[in-house]
């Protein structure tokens, strides 16, 4: 069976085969799921506790992580929200345009009609 591993930073699992392994000069490794968490405590030198989207924040604060979840899906909603209400005003230039089209063709003929009596 293959070795289940924590982020040493966000506190998330690791898939195997994935992720970065540091290791300090004092020889403790220090295991990464993403380039984010290994710039955050390395690069940055921020602390997890204080890094709002980390499990160690949510133990600090007494935060459940389902909460945070709930939150996360509810600005996800929003998000696709106002994805679908752009798409709607895409597609009304469209409309439009194929309006002012189908009425600049009838003038046309109704000039061609004209032109000829």
């Amino acid at each position: 069976m293959v070795e289940q591993h924590l982020c040493s930073f966000c506190g998330e699992q690791i898939e195997p085969g994935t992720g970065k392994m540091y290791v300090r000069k004092d020889g403790t490794t220090l295991l990464y799921c993403t380039n984010k968490c290994y710039k955050n405590m390395v690069e940055l030198k921020r602390v997890p506790r204080n890094v709002t989207w980390t499990k160690a924040y949510a133990t600090k604060k007494g935060i459940t992580m389902a909460a945070k979840e709930k939150s996360e899906a509810k600005v996800e909603e929003r998000s696709e929200v106002v994805a679908e209400a752009k798409v709607e005003k895409k597609a009304e230039p469209k409309a439009k345009t194929v309006t002012r089209k189908k009425a600049r063709a009838a003038k046309k003929a109704e000039a061609e009609k004209a032109a000829k009596e």
